[in-house]
């Protein structure tokens, strides 16, 4: 109303100017004073919150839960309210956590055995190739029974028999033999010489020093006894185990020259029909260990990472899929702020995008106006101050700073309109949402 009083008195102005002026300038007189337009911008504004939003249930159904109640102060990310199935899903969103889990631990696993994988197929590469060459040297050996290794075998049987007999018959004449003969000699020599003493004593028992002689001589013949029998005892053992070694070498070399002569009458078709088959399988083996190895010798083997990739693509994907249908399925706040003009209650059937609330953010206030005409609005700038005045608090000026001006204009009764946000900076305890104003734009 003040802008068009205002107005009404600027063109009523003009219209006396005119009057008062002749119809005709006078030639040579002064020009008419070009007259500068200093008023200030006046628009008319509504009061807003800081920063408000709808909410509305991505996806349809009953209302489960309602955690806030009009007029309740929210953090940013707080869930309002819950559909039915938000259970149901969290527990989809859990099992998709697990999965991604495993799959990843799976790939972890895959990449960091990498060295232990090729190491391991580098090595069955070479006990494939043992395996191989001995499969080789036996069927050799059957192809040609009769060959060096056969007669070499007997030979070495030959020669091992033989030098058992030799060692056999130095013992036998060794210089432990020459000892015990002389430990008999001399076990007889105390054995005679105490008997003799004994015989004088059996004669003369009250003779002490005699007695002692004899107690000596005696001791002195279980020494040298002792003696005896120890070193027989070890001749003994010592024979005996030739006497076995000559025995078991006798029993190679029988069956060595018994498969010499068996070999000399020509290859064994099963035994040689055996030996083809295990050295293909070697073969075989060899070959597959070799592929192994080169599948896996430049790191993990690329089906088993794609395949291993490829679980964990899967499963991030059913996370994403299983998160984003949890979200449809809870009101959470995108900001900090009050809960305002709630519409919803536990129980009731809501649609999908169907507004339930309105959150907004009181801590601070700004003034929009959308009837800045295109004349007006090129006197306007960012960061240019402003007086407001609310229409319910007349005495109260208060000062804010043109915080953005519309780029897309309105077309309204006749006149192109652009919309300007003035942010307050000052307060009242009255200010309520949706007030209107009167906003003085600073010259």
């Amino acid at each position: 109303m003040f802008r068009k009083l205002l107005l009404l008195v600027v063109i009523s102005g003009f219209v006396l100017a005119a009057c008062s002026g002749s119809a005709t300038p006078t030639p040579g007189g002064d020009a008419p004073p070009i007259v500068s337009d200093d008023f200030a911008v006046i628009a008319e504004g509504r009061l807003l919150p800081k920063q408000s939003v709808a909410l509305s249930f991505s996806a349809g159904g009953k209302v489960e839960e309602l955690l806030v109640k009009e007029g309740d102060a929210v953090t940013a990310g707080q869930v309002l309210a819950r559909l039915e199935s938000s259970a149901a899903l969290q527990a989809q969103v859990s099992q998709a956590e697990l999965e991604v889990l495993n799959a990843q631990q799976a790939l972890n696993d895959l990449q960091t055995s990498a060295e232990i994988v090729k190491a391991n197929a580098q090595l069955a590469v070479v006990q494939a190739e043992d395996a191989l060459t001995k499969a080789e040297r036996e069927l050799r050996n059957q192809q040609n029974p009769a060959g060096e290794d056969m007669q070499e075998t007997v030979t070495d049987a030959q020669l091992a028999l033989e030098t058992a007999q030799a060692t056999l018959q130095l013992s036998k004449v060794s210089n432990d033999v020459d000892a015990y003969d002389n430990a008999v000699f001399l076990t007889n020599w105390y054995k005679d010489y105490y008997e003799e003493l004994k015989a004088k004593l059996d004669k003369d028992s009250g003779n002490e020093d005699l007695k002692d002689r004899v107690q000596q001589a005696y001791n002195d013949y279980q020494s040298r006894l002792h003696d005896q029998l120890t070193l027989q005892l070890s001749i003994e053992t010592e024979q005996a185990n030739k006497a076995n070694a000559v025995t078991k070498a006798q029993e190679k070399y029988d069956t060595a020259l018994a498969n010499w002569n068996k070999a000399l009458q020509g290859p064994d078709t099963i035994k040689l029909a055996l030996a083809q088959a295990k050295t293909a399988m070697a073969q075989a083996t060899l070959n597959d260990a070799q592929t192994q190895y080169a599948k896996v010798q430049n790191g993990p083997d690329p089906e088993k990472m794609a395949l291993a990739q490829a679980r964990l693509s899967t499963a991030q994907a059913s996370l994403t899929a299983a998160q984003s249908a949890l979200a449809n399925a809870e009101l959470k706040a995108p900001m900090a702020g009050t809960v305002v003009d709630l519409n919803l209650k536990a129980g009731e059937q809501i649609a999908p995008g169907q507004v339930t609330a309105t959150l907004a953010d009181f801590s601070g206030w700004k003034v929009e106006t959308d009837n800045l005409t295109e004349i007006e609005v090129v006197k306007i700038k960012e960061g240019q101050g402003a007086t407001v005045v609310l229409d319910a608090l007349p005495e109260e000026e208060l000062r804010g700073t043109v915080e953005a001006i519309s780029g897309v204009f309105e077309e309204k009764r006749g006149d192109i309109t652009y919309t300007v946000v003035i942010a307050l900076t000052d307060q009242h305890a009255l200010m309520r949402w949706g007030m209107t104003s009167e906003v003085t734009f600073d010259k």
